[in-house]
């Protein structure tokens, strides 16, 4: 990569700019200058080397063809179509223009002209592994994955470090849904690249896919091997670990990177969540501690050191905690879930009570939700409301969980009349549940006759 920024024409073009002095350059010299720079996608260099190249050679076509490249590379189809028709006649068999044509009927959206043109180029036996991988690129655009993949697979016959051509095969495979073929291709490709550590990686997912965890080990296994500073190896390694339940080898592979770990938060944060699993709260409490003080905008690691001191019985830590997670990210609804049971073990129902509130708006079509806020507002004595929004629950439930507690509310409201309605449709949705239902109304069904008094207005 090196070798290709650092050349010679081109630092002797961009002195000669730079200094405002004469430099020569062969008509050829500048096809190439400017094909650098429409490689690296850098327009306003290559047009200032056209224009340059045309006041010196304006009638040289290797020059003019090099400005096709350009207009198709700044998507300017008008200029582009004019010079395809005017260069047709003499360069109907030159591979750039030919790539070229084949691109701009590819920006026009007709692929099948453009696959026409690709071929057309192959025939001179230039560029073959770059034609294969926009002749797949194309196939794909007319959805035909197995021609496309057949295309990638050429292009890797020519050079077998193209990892375009590698992902993309891999991404046909994934569209035929073809993880077992994948896996033989893939085995297939490290058997002439053993030391490619993309192959293995991309091995070990596929092994993955299948929920095949110990070969997919052994993939990831050699991933790191041959690329010892390979986060990505090392998390899907440890994650293989996890699959297994191997909790404490998980933990050792995340300790292994951090040393080069540009997201150790993140990993602090994976060896958190396995000493959770293993049950060991204080250590898993320090690597979360130690993931919020990498990245203090990681919510989710906040979340956590939350959950670790509720289940130490430590509520007042555990909500100063949940409120730094809301701080960060106040849309995930299971922080605010979190947040109206912690002030609910504390006693503080009206803060639960508005958090109620937004995890309605947040998850609206959540049963649970409804019931429950519904259930705080009747601990908290406020029947009426609790009245009006199951009443609007209704709109997303038809469940008799709601009308038994509507009856309910209805009852304490001493409404009686609308209290024995809404019991009698509780009955009729559900009438299996009408125990549960008693133990927790008592006072509902205590008899089957509900005598009225004063009926409410609601």
């Amino acid at each position: 990569m090196e070798d290709f920024f650092d050349n010679e024409l081109v630092n002797m073009f961009e002195e000669m700019l730079e200094e405002n002095k004469s430099v020569y350059f062969e008509a050829d010299e500048f096809c190439e200058i400017i094909s650098f720079y429409l490689d690296i996608y850098d327009f306003e260099y290559a047009i200032k080397a056209l224009d340059i190249a045309f006041s010196l050679y304006p009638n040289n076509i290797d020059i003019k063809v090099k400005q096709l490249e350009y207009f198709v590379g700044t998507e300017d189809l008008h200029n582009a179509s004019d010079l395809i028709d005017e260069l047709k006649e003499l360069c109907f068999a030159d591979t750039d223009y030919l790539i070229a044509t084949a691109k701009y009927w590819s920006l026009r959206k007709l692929p099948y002209k453009s696959i026409d043109f690709y071929k057309a180029a192959l025939k001179n036996e230039e560029d073959e592994d770059y034609i294969y991988n926009c002749l797949g690129n194309e196939y794909l655009e007319i959805k035909e994955p197995t021609y496309a993949l057949n295309s990638y697979k050429k292009a890797l016959e020519y050079n077998k470090n193209d990892e375009y051509s590698l992902f993309s095969c891999i991404h046909c495979y994934e569209i035929l849904n073809q993880h077992k073929e994948c896996i033989t291709f893939l085995n297939q490709f490290i058997d002439v690249n053993p030391y490619s550590d993309e192959a293995w990686f991309q091995l070990g997912l596929q092994y993955l896919n299948l929920n095949w965890y110990e070969k997919a080990l052994i993939a990831f296994d050699y991933t790191v091997v041959i690329n010892p500073k390979s986060i990505a190896g090392y998390t899907q390694k440890a994650f293989c670990y996890e699959k297994l339940n191997q909790w404490e080898k998980a933990i050792s592979v995340y300790n292994e990177s951090l040393d080069f770990d540009d997201t150790a938060a993140f990993t602090l944060f994976k060896i958190g969540q396995a000493y959770n699993k293993l049950r060991k709260p204080i250590q898993a409490l320090t690597s979360f501690q130690k993931a919020v003080k990498e990245d203090p905008q990681f919510d989710k690691a906040w979340y956590e050191i939350s959950d670790i001191y509720d289940s130490l019985g430590n509520n007042e830590e555990a909500l100063h905690y949940i409120k730094k997670a809301l701080d960060i990210e106040s849309k995930e609804v299971n922080y605010w879930k979190k947040y109206a049971y912690l002030n609910i073990q504390l006693g503080k129902y009206e803060e639960a009570s508005d958090s109620f509130e937004i995890i309605i708006e947040l998850e609206p079509n959540h049963f649970y939700n409804w019931l429950a806020f519904s259930e705080l507002l009747i601990s908290l004595g406020d029947y009426t409301k609790a009245a009006l929004l199951l009443h609007k629950s209704f709109k997303n439930f038809h469940r008799a969980e709601l009308y038994y507690q509507l009856s309910n509310c209805y009852f304490l409201l001493k409404n009686y009349e609308k209290s024995e309605k809404f019991l009698k449709m509780a009955l009729k949705l559900n009438p299996s549940i009408k125990q549960e239902m008693q133990e927790k109304y008592s006072i509902l069904l205590r008899d089957n006759t509900i005598k009225y008094k004063n009926p409410g207005i609601i």
